[in-house]
């Protein structure tokens, strides 16, 4: 485990803190959950469509259960403790709550278009955000290895396809779109950041992906 200093990782640390303090909150009174999403606007919803802005963030911030919070909180400390002293609080926090964005609204909006209902929580999506940066990052610096190394890939790419085929086998419902949305623009942040060809084009193309995400918290159904 690595060492706790709030001087370093001040992000992490109190990202971790809010996931477990709401979800123990909501283990120990469930009518918590149904008052967190909906009456406090966390969870994210239409109301994104009516200026709640917040919600495609803070919905990632609320969890199903325990396991659920703790196998992210754990990847979110093991990922964010190395990544967050390499870029600094400010850009830490700045990549955490655009990958939160890009992950959440596809899944939200592709959700809401084709069953009426978009609902999710988790930090995952974040989370396989963090991971394709680090990923990338692996590629160029050998440092990174400490924390995304080919253990750690294929452990995530396992879990990435087992969600795909448990909730294909109704045993369990899982946010994959936003497992696969966040992995996608964690890589491309990732190539923008620390690509050795290309590093102008994948700027502009991880530029663009994000506007168009983002655009569609303005552009929604007619009624």
């Amino acid at each position: 485990m690595p060492e706790i200093d709030f001087r370093r990782t001040p992000v992490t640390i109190l990202l971790a803190i809010a996931i477990i303090a709401l979800e123990a909150v909501c283990t120990m009174d469930p009518a918590r959950r149904f008052y967190y999403y909906e009456t406090l606007h966390l969870g994210i919803s239409s109301g994104v469509w009516r200026g709640q802005l917040w919600q495609p963030f803070t919905t990632t911030l609320l969890h199903g259960s325990l396991l659920h919070a703790a196998f992210n909180v754990w990847w979110l400390w093991v990922f964010g403790q190395f990544l967050e002293p390499r870029l600094g609080s400010p850009r830490f926090l700045a990549l955490t709550v655009l990958l939160a964005y890009t992950s959440s609204l596809p899944q939200f909006v592709w959700g809401y278009y084709s069953q009426g209902f978009g609902g999710m929580v988790g930090f995952s999506g974040v989370v396989y955000g963090l991971f394709g940066w680090l990923w990338m990052g692996s590629r160029v610096d050998p440092a990174f290895r400490a924390v995304c190394n080919a253990g750690t890939v294929k452990v995530m790419l396992i879990w990435f396809v087992l969600c795909i085929l448990m909730t294909q086998a109704h045993m369990m419902l899982v946010g994959n779109l936003a497992h696969g949305a966040g992995l996608v623009f964690g890589v491309l942040f990732g190539l923008a950041a620390y690509g050795r060809n290309y590093r102008r084009a994948w700027q502009i193309m991880a530029g663009f992906a994000t506007l168009v995400v983002l655009a569609s918290m303005v552009i929604h159904p007619a009624g």
